[in-house]
């Protein structure tokens, strides 16, 4: 697999969810309420954050897997050192414009950005690893081409600004959409994404 061990600690937790349209496309974006334009900016070292992400994942049912936050963190470090790897980030699971319009691209054009020399590309979403895992399990999603990882309580959003609050949708405080290129831990290109459907090809243009 392309992360055997993903993203996940105390302060930032990175879930997985399964699309299944329950919002129109525009409602999550209807919803923000900060019209404040923050981002990641180029240049940033992200293994510096101590910030841990969540691996996305089944409830286990057994003794031989863990369901323990501990036992299926992965760092920035894990993450990003010595690595090119494309990120996406989605506002929530299971809702419309994440599930219709910007993870289908990526899933179309996971081999060109193995052409292109990332290590890895992942979804990122401020949700719990169980959700996450299950929105991606139901749009046929390779685990081991798009890792998946789940931000469970946010604390990496709001440490690089881009906690949004999408209140008004009934989700909470989210994360922005966005995407980025980020090699051995440096951010390359980083979008505040508008247009979904396109931000696969951008970010491969941007490799």
């Amino acid at each position: 697999m392309i992360f055997s061990a993903l993203l996940a600690s105390r302060t930032c937790n990175v879930l997985l969810r399964r699309p299944a349209g329950v919002f129109g496309a525009s409602a999550v974006r209807q919803a923000t309420v900060s019209t404040t334009k923050r981002d990641i900016s180029v240049g940033t070292d992200l293994t510096k954050n101590e910030c841990t992400l969540q691996k996305a994942r089944p409830w286990h049912m057994n003794d031989a897997d863990s369901n323990l936050a501990k036992d299926n963190a992965v760092s920035m470090t894990d993450l990003f050192q010595n690595k090119k790897v494309a990120v996406f980030g989605v506002p929530a699971p299971f809702t419309g414009t994440c599930t219709t319009a910007h993870y289908p691209p990526y899933q179309r054009l996971q081999n060109e950005f193995k052409a292109k020399g990332f290590d890895a590309v992942v979804c990122y979403s401020v949700a719990d690893p169980y959700a996450h895992y299950n929105w991606g399990l139901a749009m046929g999603n390779d685990f081991d081409s798009i890792a998946f990882l789940a931000d469970a309580d946010g604390e990496w959003a709001r440490s690089n600004d881009l906690e949004r609050d999408y209140t008004g949708a009934s989700l909470g405080h989210r994360s922005a959409r966005f995407s980025m290129v980020v090699e051995d831990g440096i951010v390359k290109a980083f979008n505040l994404v508008e247009d979904a459907e396109k931000d696969a090809e951008v970010l491969l243009q941007q490799a």
